[in-house]
């Protein structure tokens, strides 16, 4: 009887798993549309200031040229669009900013869902859209969140081409991966990382794949390439030297400081949960899904990393390695069920933005009565108490040129005066240009045009007037930020410059 039992026991089936019928897509479809919707409408009330890389960017659109100083050109056309339908204000400038961290989050939810299941890369996708950096990052309209955009369809038409889909998806990636480097230069870190999923870690290799896709990433890329032969190569001694300036070297105070900067660029949890999985190399080394997303995260993770080390680097650097990376953390922590920390990570993330936003609204109606030191946006609060004395003056001289020592606040007096580089003059006197103002804008030796000068320092002022054949100060003064703190301005009516020496 009890073998009887037994073999009853064992003709029976096994139950099979409930099927997931979850409709993650739609549920990730409304986070997405919500936090889109929460950002718009707080750049619509007008508490951050303007940038002053924003005021750059705005007039390197106005250029309508192939390539910048140090910044290819696809930010600035994206705001040149926007702001020629919806004005020149921080809202309609700041709307590709929304759209793009919007169609990233959708992204690497696709990415995901196609790797492994529809509940991972919806906690993927949610627990990179409220990371307190992409917050940050989704009030201002800058090169990263356009970059990784085209990074994250680059690497979901990688995932379709390696299944085995159409080529065209090699294609697809590789103009995905050309315009991302249009926005900004890091995008290039993309094809190191494939190049070494291929050669060394690749379940199998398609050469023509590749070649499709290098020659679709060329084609899209080639005309900077082309601005930058026309230019010196500028960018590439510029970026040379950003990486690695001088001073100190292998300081491990920097690594510190990057490294806990991560942990809010991302959300702890998310960083944490990555490392977890690489030091996990079982869950990765056999399974190409893993191997794929390892590469496009840690080998731009380390570098910069390193770099940190090194000389230093800005805690955005890394920011990429985040796409796939929020996939690996989604998914290890769901491996190991823990479900606490996805709670966390999304907690982290709401309360954070909750903070950003009530800050952004106490320090725009009562910065001079608060403290400069707690300000997110502390050093964009110089640009309107600046740039609306020299505006006005500019106007009621009817002077068409700003000349000034400080690229910031001229990028920041372009974008609230509505004028280009053709209405600024700036001060170089190496005659070497070391950014996009000092190329296109430098004032050269005999410019008999009458200029205003505006610089925040009078000692600086003044010192720049002696060079000029006429000049007089027609006003100066302070203007107050935040509680206890103050700032000058010089503003000078100057012509016939003779020369720097």
């Amino acid at each position: 009887m009890a073998r009887k039992t037994t073999a009853k026991k064992r003709s029976r089936k096994k139950k099979a798993a409930p099927r997931d019928t979850t409709p993650w897509g739609v549920w990730i479809a409304l986070v997405l549309l919500g936090v889109a919707a929460l950002r718009l409408g707080v750049n619509a009330m007008g508490w951050v200031p303007v940038h002053f890389d924003e005021g750059q960017y705005w007039a390197y659109g106005h250029e309508l040229a192939w390539g910048h100083f140090s910044k290819p050109p696809l930010v600035g056309w994206i705001i040149y669009a926007a702001t020629a339908v919806g004005g020149d204000t921080t809202f309609a400038m700041r709307i590709g900013v929304v759209v793009a961290h919007a169609l990233t989050g959708a992204l690497v939810y696709l990415i995901g869902a196609r790797l492994f299941d529809g509940r991972i890369g919806f906690w993927a996708a949610a627990g990179f859209t409220v990371a307190p950096g992409v917050t940050v990052s989704g009030m201002i309209m800058t090169t990263d969140p356009v970059m990784m955009a085209g990074w994250a369809l680059g690497l979901y038409a990688w995932i379709r081409a390696a299944e085995g889909g159409s080529r065209a998806w090699w294609a697809v990636m590789g103009a995905a991966i050309g315009a991302a480097m249009m926005a900004k230069y890091t995008a290039l870190a993309f094809a190191g990382a494939a190049l070494g999923y291929g050669l060394l870690s690749a379940r199998e290799r398609d050469w023509r794949g590749t070649g499709i896709a290098l020659a679709a990433g060329l084609l899209v890329f080639a005309p900077n390439i082309w601005w930058q032969m026309a230019n010196s190569f500028h960018t590439v001694t510029h970026v040379a030297e950003d990486a690695a300036p001088p001073g100190s070297r292998y300081n491990a105070g920097k690594l510190a400081e990057f490294l806990g900067a991560q942990l809010g660029v991302i959300g702890p949890v998310w960083f944490l949960a990555m490392l977890a999985a690489l030091w996990r190399r079982g869950d990765w080394l056999d399974d190409w899904r893993m191997r794929m997303l390892a590469w496009q995260t840690f080998p731009l993770l380390l570098a910069i990393t390193a770099l940190a080390f090194y000389s230093r680097a800005q805690p955005n650097w890394a920011a990429p390695a985040y796409v796939a990376g929020s996939v690996l953390a989604a998914r290890w922590l769901l491996m190991n069920k823990w479900t606490r920390g996805l709670q966390i990570q999304a907690a982290v993330g709401v309360v954070g933005a909750m903070a950003l936003y009530g800050a952004a609204w106490a320090w725009a109606h009562h910065a001079q009565t608060l403290p400069r030191g707690p300000d997110p946006y502390k050093k964009m609060r110089l640009a309107e108490p600046f740039c609306a004395p020299v505006l006005a003056a500019m106007d009621e001289h009817a002077v068409e040129v700003v000349l000034s020592n400080d690229r910031r606040r001229l990028s920041e007096c372009m974008f609230l005066g509505g004028f280009g580089f053709e209405g600024v003059a700036v001060w170089n006197p190496d005659s070497f240009p070391n950014n996009h103002h000092e190329l296109v804008s430098s004032l050269d030796p005999g410019d008999e045009r009458l200029m205003l000068l505006a610089t925040m320092s009078e000692a600086s002022a003044r010192e720049i007037a002696a060079k000029f054949e006429d000049a007089r100060e027609i006003e100066s003064g302070t203007f107050q930020t935040h509680k206890g703190r103050e700032f000058g301005y010089s503003i000078w009516l100057v012509q016939g410059f003779g020369d720097y020496y």
